[in-house]
């Protein structure tokens, strides 16, 4: 198996598991607190075309966590309302937020993938939890579809421009999953992400688990049964 490497890429440090030039190519964004080593083994779970490329980056913010423990985010959270929610059992409701720092987040990741040397039509942008929210918002910024959305444990954020956007994107799919006991961010919010962009015109599913906040097997095999269809059916 082809090994790992480090790269700069589009501003960013990332794991890049090299494969075939012109070939497919997965793009993997970390969650909040984590960094790129958090995500990187999927690699290995998920059976994907002979030739596949992986690009892991690292997100920009240091959370400074530790010097063993290299926490970083795509953008800054209000962790006291965070806090708030879960001290109530609730969960925020981000639909009509733009949180500070997506913009430039965004800006990074439209830069990686430009930095790729290939077409977006062979990339696939996958994330987890706020990985999650910075893959829909640059799939939905990007002025040619990529080949499609992974979204595990996302939200919905900034409704009216994600709405928006995703009416340019017509065609473009996507796979989504959620755990229905997410503590952090409530499956009702999912529902309603999927529900706009599907009536956008942006088509997936989501796959509800009965787990929390994490990415169980029967995920990752959705997941791999979706990108591979995705890649089968690529354009040449």
């Amino acid at each position: 198996m082809t090994q790992p490497t480090r790269i700069r890429i589009g501003g960013l440090d990332a794991w890049d598991v090299p494969g075939q030039p012109g070939g497919p190519v997965v793009v993997l964004l970390h969650g909040f607190g984590a960094d790129a080593n958090d995500l990187l083994p999927l690699h290995r779970y998920m059976s994907m075309p002979a030739g596949t490329r992986w690009v892991v980056p690292d997100a920009p913010l240091s959370l400074g966590i530790s010097p063993l423990f290299g926490g970083r985010a795509w953008f800054p959270i209000d962790q006291e309302a965070v806090q708030r929610a879960a001290a109530t059992g609730s969960h925020r409701d981000l639909s009509g937020v733009t949180p500070p720092g997506l913009d430039d987040a965004r800006e990074a990741v439209l830069r990686l993938v430009a930095e790729l040397g290939t077409s977006p039509a062979n990339v696939v942008l996958a994330g987890f939890s706020q990985g999650a929210m910075v893959a829909t918002e640059v799939a939905l910024t990007l002025p040619l579809n990529v080949a499609a959305m992974v979204l595990f444990s996302g939200t919905l954020l900034h409704e009216p421009i994600w709405r928006r956007n995703a009416q340019q994107r017509s065609g473009l799919r996507f796979f989504q999953s959620h755990g229905l006991y997410d503590p952090l961010l409530g499956v009702h919010m999912a529902r309603r992400l999927n529900t706009v962009l599907n009536e956008a015109g942006v088509t997936g599913d989501l796959l509800e688990f009965p787990g929390h906040h994490e990415i169980p097997p029967n995920v990752l095999r959705g997941a791999m049964a979706f990108v591979n269809d995705v890649f089968a059916n690529r354009p040449e």
